[in-house]
């Protein structure tokens, strides 16, 4: 076990120089993860029995294997994300917010180091020999590394201290010369990198005082008794105050519901116009109406106003506003419809769905808080927990070719965008080839549907564009190597070269 912790981080940082050095994403992501996940098992820093450890365990073997089938950023982002909030919660044990994860996990990189040092010591049970090693580093080696730093920032900057020096530069310049002939800059860094993650996760501690949200208290809301002080108590001011703003809330946006059921739901009729004006402003009138209900959940249904005997009226007022929020979410998504049919896919369309799936949820718990009297954490809790589901299920499928093959089977209907197109990654390049009889009917009709579409890169050089792309991606994917393997990419290979 000590040569475990000694030794592996060492042994880490090679395999993950020999996992990623000049590879993309594909089996060496999901090898990495097995690796790193079976060493912290091993070391005793997971704890299975906790369900959000378990969670995020489970979060990033997911995430991982979508890499290997897909190759997509969306996996890859996935990943990223389940193993630096698992990192935070092996930190900071008993943390249970899931979004307290994220500064428990920067913390935790920042200190791995030092604590790994210092377990290194204990582990060799030589006290002594310990704190000789600290206070050489301290004393000695500390000094003489600040010394070269400025050293060769002085030399740098005057050409007089230089040649005092001896011509220091010309000296360093040789020696990094002759370094480089053994040891690859990439290989450093990589060495670096892995080094620092797997040390973070053996050794990284964090405390519960840095957090984003606070760690006490339940989910359930009770009720806070004062001592009367002989005046009028102030719930009634703040009963009355919201009977007043959620009576004058639910009209404004009643009326906007009203006019988006008539105008968007049953009788939307397309002007020519980009709509992203349409569609963008109904996301963020979406926004401010949420962050308002949780105004008003956090302010109005904060404390004791949630015991408030005659408090039915303010809580179905309350509830009439939430269903009204929801509403209007959905009046947003056949905007978002609308806009897709207009213009087809992309990649803040798609978002804009998984947004406003994760808005009902949210309104849907801000509804269980109020009847149920639960607590803001309530809220933070299972709110975060829903999107971090979102998005790794958001990693289940390949997007670009998504997009690639929907947009392509509607280039004669929705606006066809060349340049946003040519961006897609390799996996979606069979979907992307157009044929020069397919580009002169998608010209006639896009030239027809939108006045402006010369302004836009030519359908010819786009179809060079995806030609050169292909031949690339055709004569690049031999030298790939196993561990940049993904499946996604070997689909789209054996459709181009299999004709």
């Amino acid at each position: 076990m000590k040569k475990f912790f000694i030794f592996f981080p060492f042994a880490f940082a090679l395999i993950f120089i020999y996992l990623f050095k000049g590879q993309q994403a594909g089996i060496n992501v999901l090898i990495f993860n097995l690796i790193l996940l079976g060493a912290i098992y091993w070391s005793g820093r997971l704890n299975i029995n906790n369900r959000i450890q378990l969670l995020l365990v489970s979060g990033s073997v997911i995430s991982a294997f979508m890499v290997l089938i897909h190759g997509s950023s969306m996996a890859m982002a996935a990943d990223i994300f389940s193993l630096i909030l698992l990192l935070g919660f092996i930190a900071a044990g008993d943390i249970g917010l899931l979004l307290n994860g994220f500064p428990a996990a920067l913390f935790a990189t920042a200190s791995g180091p030092y604590y790994y040092i210092a377990e290194t010591a204990r582990l060799t049970n030589q006290k002594s020999n310990g704190r000789k090693v600290l206070r050489f580093l301290l004393v000695v080696l500390a000094p003489i590394v600040f010394l070269m730093i400025f050293t060769t920032i002085y030399a740098t900057a005057s050409p007089y201290f230089n040649k005092l020096t001896g011509g220091l530069l010309e000296r360093l310049e040789k020696f990094m010369e002759a370094l480089l002939l053994y040891i690859s800059p990439i290989d450093f860094w990589l060495f670096v990198a892995g080094f620092l993650i797997f040390i973070a996760f053996l050794s990284g501690k964090s405390h519960t005082l840095l957090v984003f949200l606070n760690e006490k208290g339940g989910m359930q809301l009770f009720r806070k008794r004062t001592r009367y002080s002989g005046r009028m108590t102030n719930l009634k001011t703040e009963y009355r105050s919201g009977v007043v703003m959620l009576v004058l809330l639910n009209i404004v946006i009643a009326t906007m519901n009203v006019l988006d059921i008539y105008n968007v739901w049953f009788n939307f009729e397309w002007n020519g116009d980009y709509l992203k004006q349409f569609v963008h402003e109904g996301t963020w009138l979406l926004i401010f109406s949420i962050i308002i209900s949780i105004f008003i959940v956090l302010y109005y249904f904060r404390a004791n106003l949630n015991f408030y005997p005659k408090r039915k009226l303010l809580l179905n007022l309350a509830l009439l506003w939430l269903a009204q929020n929801a509403l209007l979410a959905i009046s947003v998504g056949i905007r978002n419809m609308w806009y897709i049919h207009h213009f087809n896919l992309a990649y803040k369309r798609i978002g804009v769905y998984a947004f406003l799936l994760l808005t009902l949820f949210g309104i849907a718990t801000v509804i269980i808080k109020i009847r149920q009297r639960k607590t803001h954490r309530y809220l933070f809790h299972y709110n975060s927990l829903a999107a971090y589901t979102i998005l790794i299920c958001l990693s289940f499928f390949n997007w670009d070719k998504i997009i690639a093959s929907f947009n392509a089977d509607r280039s004669e209907k929705g606006f066809f965008h060349p340049e946003f197109m040519v961006t897609l990654n390799s996996s979606a390049l069979p979907e992307l080839m157009v044929t020069t009889r397919k580009i002169e009917r998608i010209e006639a009709a896009q030239t027809h549907k939108f006045d402006y579409y010369h302004e836009y890169m030519s359908l010819y050089y786009y179809k060079e564009r995806i030609e050169q792309r292909q031949r690339d991606f055709i004569n690049g994917y031999s030298r790939i190597s196993w561990l940049g393997w993904n499946y996604a990419d070997y689909q789209a290979y054996h459709q181009l070269t299999d004709k």
